[in-house]
């Protein structure tokens, strides 16, 4: 059968389900949110919904994608700085923890609902985008010696899937010590790529500011 006009899908259509779709599985859990009352909600027949999606699981892939794009723009953005290897790196650090605060509701809901193989090929694929653009000013911090690093790419891919726990984790289960997970995980990482322990004390400290004047 032939789509009609008023069925043809549009972004701004998909963009609404999209967000209902937030809301209520922050709200009320993914398992118990049907995709009945999205589309309820949407105020569309059901059938509207599966010209965007497959089902409630397409929802929720697409929601982790939008939010490794946030936390790819954020890596993107403070990795351009035109400031020293180990600022840079410490500045994403930084960085990373607000934007995981920032997804927060919808981590939770990741950490409840990813259990089929689609949505972790989206947190595969996503930790392995990010690894590419930390790898980068990694790589460029090992050429100009401030990093001692023999496999740039491989340590990025570290960094990032180490974040992605520990940070969420952080939030969740102590956000009142998250100053210090924070001081300690960028301790650890710099450490790790080899920045001398004066200049790590110094970036640590550099860090506490950086958070406070945000």
């Amino acid at each position: 059968m032939r789509m009609t006009d008023s069925q043809s899908p549009t972004p701004d259509r998909r963009t609404q389900f999209l967000k209902i779709a937030r809301r209520r599985f922050v709200l009320d859990g993914y398992a118990r949110t049907p995709v009945s009352a999205i589309v309820r909600e949407a105020g569309v027949a059901q059938g509207t919904f599966y010209l965007y999606f497959k089902g409630k699981q397409g929802l929720l892939t697409e929601l982790r994608r939008e939010v490794f794009r946030d936390y790819a723009r954020t890596l993107a953005e403070e990795s351009q700085r035109g400031c020293p290897a180990d600022e840079r790196l410490a500045r994403v650090v930084v960085s990373m923890v607000d934007a995981v605060a920032r997804n927060l509701d919808l981590e939770r809901v990741f950490r409840h609902a990813e259990s089929a193989e689609a949505t972790l090929r989206v947190v595969r694929d996503g930790r392995s985008r990010l690894a590419q653009t930390a790898a980068i000013f990694l790589e460029d911090g090992a050429s100009s010696g401030v990093f001692q690093l023999e496999d740039p790419r491989r340590i990025a891919g570290f960094i990032v899937t180490l974040f992605d726990h520990i940070l969420y984790e952080a939030w969740v289960y102590e956000p009142e010590s998250i100053d210090r997970v924070l001081a300690e995980s960028l301790r650890f990482v710099l450490m790790g790529v080899g920045v001398g322990p004066d200049r790590v004390a110094s970036l640590v400290t550099a860090s506490a500011r950086w958070r406070a004047s945000r």
